[in-house]
């Protein structure tokens, strides 16, 4: 209890000191004299500098410094020189902290942002917003009404709807890397708008979100969502100097990775299945090639993701921790183009164009080429993963779209006097997508996916003899979304899944099946609402109705109180078990300003697939999914969270404090048989676990000089009866300490470097406290669970990206990346071993005579040390 007292002081303390940094304010009305007969206004700007403590920032390409004018202000506010000084240059001015930001006026006739013609008359604007450059679509982008708060934002296809009162109207148009759009509608009628944004010329413009901005703080509330577009990502060099999907979430606060070749995370304390991915709606269940050292998922054929660690958009549900969204590119829809990425590792190639004018396409295709490093050994390594994307506008109501995945790897070793042997896993993703508008406040998207992953354990490729395991799905849903006006939007919709499994078997008819699962049918019907009361409160909330059902004919068995089998049941075809369950969440948000945000919010979350792998390896393993059922019960989370956010000029600063309880949570007993065992659910262990955590963030991306860094502090317990002697005992991924600083420099129209350092407390395991001889043989002797852990994690990335072009108009663009995988060669280990014992010469082997008493050494494995790489990419359009 005085632990807990202590942290909620010093988190008290720290809000109390944020909250008292962000109140301070310029003081506009100080007098000064500032006299300047034709003077630069550079000059000027630095006269009313050194007499006042404010501080100036504009940019140059809007703001001519170089202008000569004369002022004469005696003893005058700082507020009244300002008007004298900026009134003829169309300059105004926002107060922000300790800084001024000048801007270039928009002309807006004065009191005609809305000229209301009949308030009893309403009437709907919508539309779409694209990418000038290429004609895809922009997600997340900003629509406000000048000088109101009133606004909204694309979905995921783009789309967004307003219904306001009939009157004259300046839409502003908005996004991150895009020019402001300014139009001037008289709505008279429901009126269809799509607009095209320019990409911003000027990479040093800023972005300025104060009381003055147009963008309704809801609107950019960072603490929702995280947003990553294509151009963060690929941003994000990697190893081999590859961009990584999956990977660049990793530095997200409260999101852990496992290390170093692995693809696996937890979010917020939980376990790796607690995630759910998804590419264009449909489900991937294992997102990694070559075991985790690449994602599953090809940079370039990606348009944007959004990572959601609470409050899940309501039509997404069934994972406990965390939902992904990947949105895959459409195609270009101006003109034909090729583009791709060759590295010493893999090449990455994508074609894509428009056919006509409503149709696009797109083919992406990433393989490896890394055998040329196995020449010597006996073994080959091969991976590859391919997207094709359909789009097709049949009229201004409807769009159709296709998107097709397909992921697989392949592993191969020739053992002599044995033969082959092999590893293979694949995932396979379909998804057809109607877009429909039933008017212009009704949005209907209506999904029909299906996705299957296999994983394949070859022991002879000769006789194409293997072990099998597998997870398949194949749904319909439809979303609805209707915009109610500007301040309400409620989503509605229903789902039906039908879930097939293979919980590890062999394909040999000689020994049959011997591990039973059933299959699945699922129906879900949810709601959510988002209000906006003003401009300074926001509600949203939503329910999900779930309805799970088990079919035969399968087999079940029944344990008893020791795990012992103690009946079995042959059900037939049919329903047998049924699970009714409802998921909650309900979010609160208060802007004290257009810049500064506090939130609360309540999460409750059910579980009904779960990941059976007792492996502590950070590769891909022996993956066994299996659904709820009589043994297996839903997984069920509960989850409160409070943040605020506060953006500055530059910069934006959040931090969020959560607590996290999961009920049914799985282990596994000491030395659980896994594979090949038809009791496998007597194997399980059930009880509880909670999570809590305090994540700082701090981002800086506009300019030449970019930053972003943060630091998380949780914890993650277990406790379960038969475990531990029923005392709690912490995760194997109980990492307390992670900290994530990422620096990109663009120096001119060529180079832009970048650094990137990660820091992490290490892995738990369990070591053993002692060892006794029994027989000749040294036997460990175990004390608590989880009782120690590895060294800590850390290691610094850099790299430098040279643009090869002469002019920015060539049609080819090509550049080369230069990267160096941890720098100063940090050996990270991913495990330790207590089977070996030391030479007279220093090395360590294991011993062959178990029998003499010889004292065991611990060693360590680590994989990856100082790996230079370059890569080459290139655009053609």
């Amino acid at each position: 209890m005085g632990n807990i007292k202590k942290h909620i002081l010093i988190i008290a303390f720290f809000f109390g000191n944020i909250i008292s940094v962000f109140s301070q304010n310029i003081d506009l009305e100080k007098q000064i004299s500032i006299v300047a007969k034709q003077k630069t206004l550079e000059f000027i700007l630095n006269e009313i500098q050194q007499k006042t403590d404010v501080k100036f920032s504009y940019n140059t390409q809007s703001i001519n410094t170089k202008q000569k004018l004369s002022i004469v202000a005696r003893k005058k506010s700082v507020k009244e020189i300002f008007k004298i000084l900026f009134s003829d240059l169309n300059i105004e001015y926002i107060a922000v902290e300790k800084q001024i930001v000048l801007k270039k006026k928009i002309v807006v006739p004065e009191n005609e942002e809305i000229i209301e013609n009949d308030k009893t008359k309403t009437y709907t604007i919508s539309g779409y917003v694209k990418n000038e450059t290429d004609g895809e679509v922009i997600i997340g982008a900003g629509i406000t009404i000048n000088n109101t708060y009133l606004g909204t934002i694309t979905n995921e296809y783009g789309f967004y709807s307003l219904t306001l009162p009939s009157g004259k109207y300046f839409l502003n148009y908005s996004h991150i890397g895009f020019n402001d759009t300014i139009i001037e509608i008289n709505l008279n009628a429901d009126k269809n708008i799509s607009t095209n944004l320019e990409i911003s010329v000027s990479e040093i413009e800023i972005v300025i979100v104060t009381e003055h901005n147009n963008r309704s703080v809801f609107e950019k509330n960072s603490l929702k969502k995280n947003q990553l577009t294509n151009q963060m990502i690929t941003a994000n060099i990697g190893l081999a100097g590859e961009a990584d999907v999956v990977k660049s979430i990793q530095s997200i606060p409260g999101i852990t990775s496992y290390g170093d070749g692995s693809v696996l995370f937890y979010v917020r304390g939980g376990a790796k299945d607690e995630n759910l991915i998804m590419i264009d709606d449909a489900p991937i269940y294992n997102p990694s090639h070559l075991f985790g050292f690449f994602s599953a998922i090809a940079p370039d054929a990606v348009n944007d993701m959004n990572v959601y660690k609470n409050t899940f958009p309501v039509k997404y549900g069934g994972r406990l921790s965390s939902v992904i969204v990947i949105n895959t590119k459409d195609g270009n829809s101006e003109k034909w183009g090729f583009s791709g990425k060759i590295s010493p590792f893999t090449g990455n190639y994508t074609v894509d164009g428009p056919i006509k004018e409503k149709t696009t396409l797109l083919f992406n295709v990433r393989n490896a080429h890394i055998n040329w490093l196995l020449k010597k050994s006996n073994s080959e390594i091969d991976f590859y993963d391919f997207h094709f994307k359909f789009k097709s506008k049949l009229n201004h109501k409807n769009r159709l779209f296709c998107s097709v995945y397909k992921g697989k790897d392949f592993m191969k070793i020739y053992i002599p006097t044995f033969g082959s042997a092999g590893l293979s896993w694949e995932n396979n993703a379909l998804s057809l997508r109607w877009n429909h508008l039933y008017s212009d406040k009704l949005f209907s998207n209506m999904t029909l996916h299906a996705s299957k992953y296999d994983y394949f354990l070859y022991y002879s490729l000769e006789d194409n003899k293997y072990w099998n395991s597998f997870i398949g799905n194949i749904s319909l849903k439809n979303d609805f979304t209707y915009f109610v006006n500007p301040k309400n939007q409620i989503n509605f919709g229903l789902n039906i899944n039908s879930y097939f499994f293979n919980p590890g078997n062999l394909n040999n008819n000689f020994f049959g099946r011997s591990v039973y699962s059933s299959d699945v049918l699922e129906n879900v019907l949810y709601l959510g609402h988002d209000k906006n009361f003003n401009e300074k409160i926001n509600l949203s909330y939503g329910v999900r109705l779930l309805n799970w059902k088990n079919f035969g004919p399968t087999t079940v068995f029944s344990f008893d109180e020791n795990f012992q089998v103690s009946d079995t049941t042959d059900y037939p075809q049919g329903e047998f078990n049924k699970y009714l369950n409802t998921e909650l969440q309900i979010s609160f948000v208060y802007a004290f300003s257009n810049s500064f945000i506090a939130k609360i919010s309540y999460d409750k979350h059910i579980q009904n697939l779960q990941l059976l792998s007792n492996s502590i390896s950070p590769f891909t393993t022996m993956d066994v999914w299996m659904p709820a059922g009589l043994n297996i019960k839903p997984e069920k989370s509960n989850q409160l969270v409070a943040g605020i956010s506060k953006q500055f000029t530059e910069i934006e600063f959040t931090s969020e404090i959560y607590y996290k309880t999961i009920m049914n949570l799985i282990d596994y007993d000491e030395h659980a048989n896994m594979l090949l065992n038809p009791y496998i659910e007597g194997e399980l262990r059930v009880g509880t676990g909670y999570s809590f955590g305090l994540e700082f963030a701090l981002q800086k991306t506009k300019g030449n000089f970019n930053f972003y860094s943060a630091y998380t502090y949780s914890r993650t317990f277990a406790e379960i009866k038969e475990i531990n002697d029923g005392r709690k005992f912490p995760s194997r991924h109980d990492k307390p300490h992670n900290i994530n600083i990422n620096l990109s420099y663009k120096t001119d129209k060529k180079w832009t470097l970048s650094l990137n350092w990660i820091f992490s407390s290490g892995m738990r395991f369990s070591s053993p406290t002692g060892f006794y001889y029994y027989k000749g043989y040294n036997v460990p002797i175990y004390g608590e669970k989880n009782n120690d852990k590895l060294p800590a994690y850390h290691r610094l990335d850099v790299s430098a990206t040279l643009k090869l072009n002469r002019k920015e108009t060539s049609k080819y663009k090509h550049e080369l990346t230069f990267s160096v995988f941890n720098c100063y060669g940090r050996n990270n280990f991913i495990s330790v071993n207590f089977n070996k014992i030391e030479s007279p010469y220093g090395k360590f082997y294991v011993p062959t005579n178990m029998i003499s008493e010889k004292e065991f050494i611990p060693t360590s494995k680590y994989l990856l040390g100082f790996l230079p790489s370059i890569s080459y990419s290139f655009k053609f359009r």
